[in-house]
């Protein structure tokens, strides 16, 4: 596969110069018990009860083409070697019917889903969410996006008056295409047309901000060594995810000039899970030189 994007970067002139175990979060909806009655009454609105991840920052990593969201920065429940808790899933507590009876569960009948509010993050970046086995995004937002922001069921049931609110969907992996950081503002909001007046039984939570770090960005630096040598040094951490993923190929690239069909591939290294990966130019030639990082990357 030929290298699908690059970031070139320019030289000084050199002649110039003397397995691991993995775990995941359950934040898990319910409803402010407002009148302290142990039951779920309807306009007592929603809230995830007990912890919630706003003050945990996930990590999303780079996904190599040829896997599942392949070209994206992510994060789904598979095992990794880098932050392997970071992983989670919004679920819903059960009023009994299917599963153990949840603290402070909404009421039955009850529907509810996570509807996106608010996406910051760097310029022109993509976010974007895949359900499971998805072989493309599920729904994708920008971080400029202020109107038609994605909602996405975290209940199992359908909007009947006697269904089980309860909700444990696994699987969902959240992606972005640019590194930096993202902050997600969701609510938890009830559409079911079951409750009084053939509304909802509870109105929305408050608005909960998730925290995203995506990268490495692969931008490498130069240090040129006594021996006249040319060492690059960029991120690599990979994440491994075992035993699917070798890691992002490198194609280390040099030319004398910057024209389009003069690159030519001078070595390649496969992305780990170390912090950083360098390579080493054993004969630079003299004079200016440029040097670039191709790898195979691609946003579908």
């Amino acid at each position: 596969m030929k290298p699908q994007n690059s970031i070139p970067i320019t030289l000084l002139a050199l002649s110039s110069l003397a397995t691991t175990a993995s775990a995941h979060n359950h934040f898990a909806a319910g409803i402010v018990d407002t009148n302290q009655n142990n039951e779920p009454d309807p306009g007592e609105p929603l809230q995830l009860i007990g912890p919630n991840g706003t003050n945990s920052t996930f990590h999303l990593l780079p996904r190599p083409v040829g896997q599942r969201c392949g070209g994206h920065y992510m994060l789904d429940e598979s095992p990794r070697t880098l932050f392997p808790n970071d992983a989670f899933s919004l679920t819903v507590q059960s009023d009994g019917q299917y599963d153990i009876k949840g603290s402070h569960h909404a009421h039955t009948g009850s529907w509810i889903w996570v509807e996106v509010v608010s996406v910051k993050g760097p310029a022109d970046a993509t976010l974007g969410f895949w359900e499971e086995n998805a072989s493309i995004v599920t729904e994708l937002f920008t971080t400029d996006q202020t109107a038609g922001l994605p909602k996405f069921p975290i209940s199992e049931g359908v909007d009947d008056i006697n269904d089980d609110p309860q909700g444990h969907i696994h699987g969902r992996a959240w992606t972005a295409d640019k590194p930096g950081s993202y902050e997600v503002g969701i609510r938890l909001v009830d559409l079911s047309t079951t409750g009084p007046g053939g509304g909802p039984w509870h109105p929305p939570s408050q608005i909960y901000i998730y925290h995203f770090s995506a990268g490495p960005n692969f931008q490498p630096s130069l240090q040129r060594n006594p021996d006249f040598t040319a060492t690059l040094t960029w991120q690599s951490q990979m994440g491994i995810w075992e035993p699917f993923q070798t890691g992002i190929r490198f194609y280390i690239q040099r030319t004398k000039n910057l024209s389009e069909h003069s690159w030519s591939t001078i070595g390649t290294m496969t992305g780990t899970t170390a912090d950083t990966i360098r390579f080493t130019d054993p004969s630079p030639p003299s004079g200016k030189v440029f040097y670039r990082i191709a790898f195979e990357w691609s946003n579908p």
